[in-house]
């Protein structure tokens, strides 16, 4: 299931994309890889992912892979206590492959996983893992959540904390991967680009120092490299909130601290 719901989106038929995305969107489009600076999404684009979604039957077949009671499902290995950790794997990577793009459908079946479902909560506590087979799709998951929830907000109240718990202090620390905190920062970015509670709670729960320290402490591998940037956009979308500059200098950071030239 996971290997068959990859990049799904680009590969459902015509007919199957035009039902679930609707004339408008049924041409697959190219995913954006990390929000630039301080680039907003539209509250009302977001809400036009809900309407006027299609009425499916029970799911036969390959439907399965995109309808939405196979979250359910999802979420039953999740809830097992006897799921194996390839089993865990599996059903995180299914459900990050659903959730990915810029598609109507995996919008919606990211709001079928945080609100239908409320598999929020279950998803933040399989972050205190150490095995990176896990960490990797769910924290790829987690983005997809961000990216596609309606109220940011609210979102970051319950992320932030956590997130920011699991970066590292700088970007020479060998675990968590650096493709895992691309994920953490990209989900970050998407949550502060369009709240300034998630900018504001990053400061409060002290993850500045640590994207300052994967910006600036790294090697020269292409993945350092990327945690990097992704580091530098979120301190850079932070920095637009200019009624929280007063507080940013209360911690002792200037722009300074924010801006980095070499990205």
């Amino acid at each position: 299931m996971r290997n068959l719901s990859y990049q799904l989106y680009a590969e459902l038929p015509p007919s199957v994309r035009l039902h679930l995305e609707g004339p408008s969107r049924a041409t697959p489009s190219r995913t954006t890889e990390m929000i630039g600076c301080f680039t907003l999404q539209s509250k009302k684009n977001t809400e036009l992912h809900y309407r006027n979604l299609p009425t499916l039957p029970h799911p036969k077949g390959s439907e399965w892979l995109w309808h939405p009671k196979v979250v359910g499902l999802y979420k039953l290995v999740l809830q097992n206590s006897e799921s194996s950790s390839a089993a865990l794997e599996a059903a995180v990577g299914a459900l990050q492959n659903i959730t990915s793009g810029e598609a109507r459908w995996s919008a919606v079946l990211s709001s079928v996983v945080t609100e239908q479902e409320r598999m929020l909560p279950m998803l933040l506590d399989l972050l205190d893992n150490s095995s990176e087979m896990l960490l990797r799709p769910l924290t790829g998951l987690l983005r997809n959540l961000t990216r596609h929830a309606a109220d940011k907000g609210h979102t970051a109240k319950i992320m932030v904390n956590v997130l920011v718990y699991q970066l590292p202090s700088d970007g020479l620390q060998k675990t968590p991967s650096s493709e895992v905190v691309v994920n953490i920062c990209g989900a970050l970015n998407y949550l502060v680009t369009c709240s300034s509670l998630a900018a504001r709670d990053i400061a409060y729960f002290n993850g500045i120092p640590k994207l300052m320290g994967i910006k600036t402490s790294h090697n020269s591998s292409s993945g350092s490299l990327k945690a990097a940037r992704a580091a530098s956009t979120v301190l850079c979308n932070m920095f637009q909130y200019n009624k929280l500059h007063r507080d940013y200098k209360l911690r002792g950071f200037t722009r300074q601290n924010f801006m980095d030239a070499s990205f």
